[in-house]
């Protein structure tokens, strides 16, 4: 079952899923995703539902994943995936599929012209998955580290 999150799904699953996210980005980019306590990370998340809507997939009476996305208006309107992140252990089971799915009957009911999202090239199931459902690369993001 997919639906809006509510602020009872952090006790619910939802803080689990946040933090091995995040975990998952520290791991892959310590430099950028620095190490958060579990409550640091609880304090992240309750700002970050304030911020952002987001959906959440229940799968047992618990959360198991979770997309946050804004709708922005410009020249045209566009749907702007923020995170998805999937349960350890659940990833490559449809959910994320799912989720980007609801996604994109969202993206649709605010007349959205695009989907867009950023991901890290060290998450390349991610990047595999976005490509297997029909996402193409858009452009490419350079840095240079400087310490």
């Amino acid at each position: 079952m997919i639906r809006e999150v509510s602020l009872e799904d952090i006790d619910n699953g939802l803080l689990e899923v946040y933090i091995e996210g995040y975990r998952h980005h520290h791991n892959g980019r310590p430099d950028i995703f620095v190490d958060l306590s579990d409550e640091q990370l609880r304090k992240d998340l309750e700002e970050h539902l304030n911020r952002l809507p987001a959906i959440v997939y229940i799968e047992n009476d618990r959360v198991v994943g979770y997309l946050s996305y804004s709708i922005k208006k410009r020249h045209t309107a566009k749907l702007d995936v923020d995170q998805l992140v999937v349960k350890d252990g659940l990833r490559g089971k449809g959910i994320g599929k799912k989720l980007m799915a609801e996604a994109k009957k969202i993206a649709t009911d605010n007349d959205c012209d695009r989907i867009e999202l950023n991901c890290w090239n060290f998450n390349e199931n991610a990047l595999a998955m976005y490509e297997h459902i029909g996402y193409k690369k858009q452009r490419i993001m350079y840095e240079m580290k400087l310490k």
